[in-house]
């Protein structure tokens, strides 16, 4: 019975795990829709030189939280593994230029 509760509790953290994955490829994306705000933002986070670690970062952590999620709570999270590696990709891509 307790084993049954410790399982069903590491799910439910891999459920959170990608959920916070989730969120993070939406505000990536939303960034997009207002470029020079997001940056700003960002330089005040981590100035004007770090900027890029910082989005390819949270690019990062998105993907390793959705891989988690696949793992352990369920199949479906590796759609989010997908959305995560392509939205990671594109900002690769899109800074390197």
């Amino acid at each position: 019975m307790f084993l049954s509760y410790i399982d069903d509790m590491t799910r439910a953290f891999a459920h959170l795990a990608g959920t916070i994955s989730l969120v993070i490829t939406v505000l990536l994306w939303l960034a997009l829709l207002d470029a020079g705000r997001a940056d700003r933002i960002v330089d005040h986070l981590a100035g004007f030189r770090n900027e890029y670690k910082m989005v390819l970062g949270a690019g990062f952590l998105a993907v390793v939280l959705a891989f988690l999620a696949a793992i352990r709570a369920a199949r479906w999270w590796y759609f989010a593994v997908l959305l995560s590696l392509a939205t990671l990709a594109f900002f690769t891509y899109a800074l390197s230029r």
